[in-house]
């Protein structure tokens, strides 16, 4: 009676979905540092999630020295090959693949599975670039890209444009989050301030509702990691699905686990 699996859980484990590979788009617009920060937070959060991450940038170029996408769709180098092994997630150069991915037009149906042909692997792709190179890549998927806004005058007009451009030329709806990027009672006006002025900015000029939060960016302590999670958590229930991932967050019997049982 006991031969059938592991316990009495192994039939629902069969029975479990598989895994969506999903697209997180993060765009790059302005203080390029405080981006950088907020992106790789989102990659440890997550990770913590055991969700598997791996980092297209579409503004690196690939080269000889470095290869990346491009060289990964023409088969000249494997995934292992052009991964640096020193860093805690996967970071692929990827303009000149991107631009070739999408030569055809948004996100075909030939795209996607090239994507998943490669990152199956991994149960979240967070890809980062222009508001320009994102949005013609994902015009009309119902994606909702992440701009990240540090509260500072310039800032807020890059986000503000790049806000725009998703909008009016790829019919995307942002995700913004404003950042607290010191610990101090100042830094938390402005944020909150700075997001006022994005909300009504938005609604005045695009009519419609700005979906965005404040994220304490500061630090990697309890508080702002609940923020950062509270967004990955946001920004998964906006992504786009590539498709069936072949990572497994469950755990299913081999055959000489389950010839083991069977043996007893």
């Amino acid at each position: 009676m006991f031969e059938a699996g592991l316990d009495q859980g192994a039939g629902l484990r069969r029975q479990a979905p598989k895994p969506v590979l999903h697209l997180v788009p993060v765009v790059r617009h302005g203080n390029g540092e405080a981006e950088s920060r907020l992106l790789w937070q989102l990659a440890h959060a997550l990770t913590a999630l055991d969700l598997p991450v791996a980092v297209l940038d579409t503004d690196s170029l690939e080269t000889e020295e470095a290869p990346g996408l491009s060289e990964l769709l023409q088969e000249r180098y494997s995934l292992g090959e052009v991964l640096d092994d020193t860093l805690p997630w996967p970071i692929v150069p990827a303009a000149l693949g991107w631009r070739e991915l999408f030569h055809q037009g948004p996100l075909t149906e030939s795209a996607r599975q090239a994507l998943r042909q490669l990152f199956g692997a991994y149960g979240v792709l967070l890809v980062y670039g222009t508001a320009d190179s994102l949005g013609q890549a994902l015009a009309n998927t119902g994606v909702r890209p992440l701009v990240p806004v540090a509260p500072e005058p310039r800032t807020l007009l890059s986000a503000y444009q790049a806000m725009k451009t998703l909008v009016s030329r790829a019919l995307l709806m942002p995700s913004v989050a404003i950042m607290v990027t010191h610990a101090t009672e100042s830094e938390v006006r402005k944020a909150l301030q700075a997001r006022k002025t994005l909300q009504n900015c938005f609604t005045r000029h695009m009519g419609c509702y700005l979906d965005s939060m404040t994220v304490k960016s500061f630090t990697d302590d309890e508080v702002a990691g609940r923020d950062i999670q509270m967004l990955a958590l946001r920004l998964l229930e906006n992504a786009c699905s590539l498709g069936t991932s072949s990572v497994s967050l469950l755990h299913r019997p081999t055959d000489e686990e389950v010839q083991l049982v069977r043996s007893h």
